[in-house]
């Protein structure tokens, strides 16, 4: 059936809800895929960092 003219609900409702549903399907993948940061990993990678600042100092 052609459009005469105003708007296509359908197309309208199908377009915000893509809105709605893609900052819940990012913290879906956030909450399956966490970041694989170990806290005493990035310790010992900011100490060594350090000692090599220290190092180009001398």
């Amino acid at each position: 059936m052609p459009m005469l003219g105003g708007i296509n609900t359908a197309l309208f409702f199908k377009g915000l809800g893509g809105f709605i549903v893609m900052p819940v399907f990012i913290l879906l993948l956030r909450w399956a895929f966490p970041t694989k940061k170990n806290p005493e990993d990035r310790a010992r990678q900011r100490a060594l960092k350090k000692s090599l600042r220290d190092l180009k100092r001398k």
